[in-house]
């Protein structure tokens, strides 16, 4: 990796977070700032070595000590940044969602591929441990052929005032929040179809709370449930995937467990070992049958039980937010190099988020 020279437009809680990331790796330079508080981030500068704070954004998209502008502004704070770092020739990696509408994220992606520059997407889920060992599990079979994903966010609840419960600013949780996992599993199951999709309000009209359910191929069903709703020592996030002789469960924001359960014979019973060798696989021989799933016999000898923990959480998201940005750092150096996650893909998951904000309104709204 070349030294590279990074912006960053927004430094609040997470654009902090991504600062001391970046300061880890080799070969990467926070060279400017920039937000509306002039004093916060002049102090920011001086704490971390960056030679350039600025109050407006035109300032550090067009600079010509950078050479990546990251944007971890709120969503409807974007748009502009990016096109006019683009203009500039600017490379731009940004925070979900890619923009707030569909016109803007094209927009986007059209003016990047005419001037020769990248868009990527900081979708952390695509560099989680655990979520590259399910995509393996589901592309192998070894539990047989997915049949229901069931995904449930329930997040902390954030003050009134927070600009995140403004739709105007974040597109609501659905295109705000949601296209992080629409995203990883039309990784793992490729691209799914809206089927219905519905949400609740507060008596001041906050939408907190959203289900939204999706097809992927012919037969697997997946339920989406995200709220903003719990005090925080309360929250979770769990993934669970049926398939036809198994279960894989994921937990946390960023997994720091994941829980199998299944029906396997020797040559699948290896191969979990060998994706495994730190799991302590349980196994326990299988009397009786024969079984049935999906309306088709299992042949099966063993069931199969394991838990594999990765690291600490702040650790494991500060392990993907490196490996993101890595992987569109080799793609901005290396025309032939494939990013595990491009601007499209963001995209791609905004327009499903739009489609099942847009179906879930027209929902409440019906008599």
């Amino acid at each position: 990796m070349a030294n590279v020279r990074l912006g960053i437009l927004g430094v609040g809680g997470f654009g902090r977070f991504c600062l001391e990331q970046y300061r880890r790796m080799l070969g990467v330079r926070v060279t400017a700032i920039a937000g509306t508080r002039p004093e916060k981030y002049a102090a920011l500068a001086r704490q971390y070595d960056i030679p350039y704070a600025f109050t407006d954004w035109r300032t550090l998209v067009t600079h010509p000590e950078v050479d990546i502008v990251h944007l971890a502004t709120p969503p409807d704070l974007r748009a502009a940044p990016a096109l006019a770092a683009i203009a500039a020739g600017k490379h731009v990696w940004c925070e979900k969602p890619l923009a707030l509408t569909l016109a803007d994220a094209d927009a986007m992606l059209a003016a990047a591929d005419q001037r020769g520059v990248r868009v990527g997407i900081n979708f952390v889920m695509r560099y989680s441990q655990h979520y590259d060992l399910l995509r393996t599990l589901v592309r192998e079979a070894l539990f047989g052929a997915p049949q229901r994903l069931l995904f449930e966010n329930h997040a902390a609840d954030l003050p009134p005032d927070h600009w995140f419960w403004d739709p105007a600013r974040s597109g609501a949780i659905p295109v705000e929040h949601g296209v992080h996992f629409f995203d990883i599993f039309a990784s793992i199951l490729g691209a799914g179809r809206l089927r219905w999709a519905d949400r609740t309000c507060r008596p001041n009209g906050v939408e907190d709370k959203w289900q939204i359910v999706l097809q992927y191929g012919a037969q697997v069903l997946g339920s989406f449930y995200h709220a903003f709703d719990l005090p925080a020592p309360l929250e979770s996030t769990r993934a669970t995937l049926h398939c036809t002789r198994g279960v894989i469960c994921l937990d946390g924001w960023i997994p720091e467990r994941l829980e199998l359960n299944g029906l396997v014979n020797t040559e699948a019973l290896a191969r979990l070992a060998a994706l495994l060798p730190d799991a302590g696989i349980t196994t326990q021989a299988l009397g009786g049958g024969p079984w049935r799933a999906n309306g088709e016999p299992v042949a099966a000898t063993t069931l199969a039980r394991a838990q594999l923990f990765t690291a600490e959480k702040t650790l494991a998201y500060g392990q993907a937010v490196r490996a993101a940005l890595a992987d569109f750092i080799a793609w901005t150096e290396h025309p032939t190099h494939h990013p595990r996650v491009t601007g499209a893909d963001g995209r791609a998951a905004l327009a499903m988020a739009v489609q099942a904000r847009a179906l879930a309104r027209a929902n409440a709204a019906a008599p």
